[in-house]
């Protein structure tokens, strides 16, 4: 408390009310420290309390910094710029830059058209009224909303709150995004190698939900329907019946970050843990609309399918959660990180049954500041400056644990949340030339109202209730003015728990926690909480150090291997197809094998495994080579003959004159895969560029592989292939 008096004494000249009131707070915060247990049991009389901050329903404190709104429309702090470079003095300065701006006190003048938000937490409320004015702030002149950060986090934003909040501005930038009645792929990368465009169907069906608009409903599964076929034409992996693609919440910035040995081709042949999430879903959706418009289908059976390969290929048993990715060449290992976003909403969604989605959100590591966008991190900066988290992936985090019934989950995370957002985003600081996703931080703040404390669950037929409020936030909430297609809504939450105690109608009790679409006028929802079943509580804590190993550079020789960057002492292993030994120097001899194998050199770390280097392929039979011929068209038909029947892997050696090709491969007339060529890749040992491999089946004898290019847009120019390899395994 010493050092607190002393703080304050230090302002007081320069704001003097500011440091009374910061005084005050400190004050009834020690005596809610001096409550309780210890850092790993929180006070009911806290929202969050951990070994980095303790946040109250007014103010939030970490060592000698505050924030604090004892009225909903203002939020003071005295977080200074110095602060900031002691805090992170240890990181690169040229990289780590901060600007910030005033206090935020909320307008004269509220948004039109938005949600009221009153409860017994100022600090919350003010939050709110801060969001639903960025959320504001954030539409242009065409009725749009303004895409400052990739789309990937838009349409997240959409689905949170911005369908019910805005839905006529997130149909108008949702049709923006779609070209001759498919979605647009080509964004922040090339399709096929960045793939996540389908995740636009999740925002489209939650702007449905809200507004019932038919025509809508007609356009949206026009265009999945198109976006769809066109992704299983090109994506679809034959072997484990997963996606290709990264997504760019994973594959991408990993593979440009830590795996600097990976291109386009190999981005491409990963299968991304998101991307396969979004297709899923974009299934489920499908057929709830052909089903919605009285359409027989059987898109169930496709998201089933998917399902299914999610669970079987990148569940990670021993961890107890997804990995992000499979990568590799034809024998694909497991990334040892997870994809936070994806794996909250394989909870949301039924992808993780019920079991596996609470033994994930227990077994995730997440810090006192958040869950990561993907674990371990990419750097140990703060992470709400260096992007490390999303303030999307911790609504969707925070929805997740709200589904399990993991109330501690619930409070960490909604204390991350809002302490990123009244220490910083209340001053505009942020890494300079990096904006705040206003957006995203607004929808996925004005989420934990609607769907966590509320549990709204938009449904074609109507609303379903699920609402959960920590215990530590105890006392009346209103939510008013929600317009759900004709009818307008009110809100009043009594109580804390998970389990709906009584829930009223204009006075009249429901018999079910379900609202039916049909509903008008205005309607004055009130729900009173109860302590329901008490589901596992456990949370895995990380701390900001643990970080992947480095992933090694070896060169490679016919029969040995060396580490260029070797560090002694380092666990080194040798995988060969997936199976590792140790390594005791820099230079190893490799094992003989008699069949196709992969062999590469990782670092054992002391929490898990590092990625594995740039893989060699050792050929147990040499490869057939068979030249491209000079054809005109699109289409390449080459004759090659086997002498067994079975499986083969196919590759092409080309000269990279294009930007990105992409051919499609077929064998006797049956599709096999995908083969990308892209620009940018290093030479192989014969001065060729290779592509990625798909994995074919051979009839003993002639066969014919036909090798036909997709058509891309004109900014693309295709690569001259030279030659098709034909590997044997």
């Amino acid at each position: 408390m010493e050092k607190y008096i002393i703080f304050a004494n230090a302002m007081l000249k320069k704001r003097t009310q500011i440091v009374v009131i910061l005084l005050a707070v400190i004050i009834a915060s020690s005596t809610l420290l001096s409550s309780c247990g210890g850092h790993d049991e929180m006070s009911n009389r806290v929202i969050v309390q951990n070994k980095t901050f303790t946040l109250t329903g007014d103010s939030i404190i970490e060592d000698t910094v505050f924030a604090v709104a004892l009225k909903p429309d203002h939020i003071e702090s005295n977080i200074t710029m110095s602060r900031l470079d002691s805090l992170y003095a240890q990181v690169d300065p040229t990289r780590v830059q901060f600007t910030h701006g005033r206090p935020w006190r909320m307008r004269e003048e509220r948004p039109t058209m938005m949600p009221e938000y009153h409860s017994d937490q100022p600090l919350v409320d003010a939050l709110y009224n801060m969001s639903v004015e960025r959320i504001s702030d954030a539409i242009d002149g065409s009725g749009c909303f303004k895409v400052t950060h990739n789309i990937s986090r838009l349409y997240c934003s959409i689905y949170l709150s911005l369908a019910a909040l805005k839905p006529h501005q997130s149909m108008a930038t949702l049709r923006g995004m779609v070209d001759r009645d498919s979605i647009i792929m080509q964004r922040e990368g090339q399709w096929p190698v960045v793939s996540d465009h389908i995740g636009w169907a999740t925002a489209a069906w939650e702007v449905y939900k809200m507004t019932g608009d038919r025509k809508w409903l007609s356009y949206c599964k026009r265009v999945i329907e198109k976006t769809l076929g066109i992704n299983s034409m090109v994506l679809v992996d034959n072997g484990t019946g997963l996606i290709h693609g990264a997504g760019y919440t994973t594959s991408r910035p990993l593979g440009v970050r830590r795996m600097t040995w990976m291109g386009y081709n190999d981005l491409f042949a990963c299968m991304s843990l998101g991307n396969n999430v979004l297709t899923a879903h974009a299934y489920s959706i499908l057929s709830e609309m052909c089903d919605e418009m009285g359409i027989e289908n059987t898109y169930e059976k496709d998201a089933l399918r998917l399902k299914d390969a999610i669970n079987q290929h990148l569940w990670d048993e021993d961890k107890g959660f997804y990995s992000s990715f499979l990568y590799g060449m034809a024998i694909l290992r497991q990334s040892p990180t997870t994809d936070n976003t994806s794996q909250a909403m394989c909870v949301l969604w039924g992808i993780a049954d019920d079991e596996r989605a609470e033994n994930l959100i227990a077994n995730t590591p997440v810090s006192d500041k958040g869950v990561n966008v993907t674990y371990p991190a990419n750097n140990p900066v703060e992470p709400y400056f260096a992007n490390s988290s999303w303030a999307t992936t911790q609504a969707l985090w925070n929805l997740a644990a709200a589904y399990t019934g993991n109330e501690n989950a619930l409070r960490r995370g909604l204390g991350a949340l809002y302490r990123a957002q009244a220490l910083y985003q209340s001053r505009g600081i942020h890494m300079k030339d990096m904006d705040i996703d206003e957006l995203g931080t607004g929808a996925s703040n004005v989420a934990m109202v609607m769907r966590v404390f509320l549990g709204l669950n938009f449904k074609p037929e109507g609303i379903e209730f699920d609402p959960m409020v920590p215990v530590g936030m105890p006392g009346k909430k209103t939510f008013n003015g929600l317009n759900y297609r004709k009818a307008v809504l009110d809100f009043t939450i009594e109580g804390t728990g998970n389990d709906i105690a009584s829930i009223t109608d204009n006075g009249k009790s429901l018999e079910s926690a379900f609202l039916p679409n049909n509903i008008e006028g205005h309607h004055h929802i009130v729900i009173t909480l109860k302590q329901g079943k008490r589901h596992t509580q456990k949370v895995t804590i990380h701390s900001n150090e643990v970080i992947l190993p480095p992933t090694p550079i070896v060169e490679w020789s016919n029969d040995t291997g060396r580490i260029v960057d070797y560090v002694p002492g380092t666990p080194y292993r040798l995988s060969v197809n997936g199976n590792l030994t140790d390594l005791r120097d820099s230079v190893f001899v490799l094992p003989e094998t008699e069949s196709y194998a992969e062999f590469s050199v990782e670092v054992a770390g002391k929490y898990l495994n590092g990625f594995m280097s740039k893989p060699l392929i050792h050929y147990y039979l040499t490869p057939q080579i068979a030249f491209f011929p000079k054809v005109e068209g699109d289409t390449a038909m080459i004759n090659v003959s086997v002498a067994e029947g079975g499986d083969y892997l196919i590759d092409i050696g080309y000269l990279p004159t294009g930007t990105l090709d992409v051919r499609k491969v077929y064998a006797n007339s049956h599709f096999m895969g995908t083969l990308v060529m892209a620009s940018g890749n290093k030479l192989g040992i014969d001065g060729l560029t290779y592509s990625n491999v798909v994995r074919v089946k051979l009839l003993k004898g002639e066969n014919v592989i036909t090798i036909s290019q997709l058509r891309l847009p004109k900014a693309f120019t295709p690569c001259e292939p030279v030659h098709l390899r034909i590997i044997s395994l």
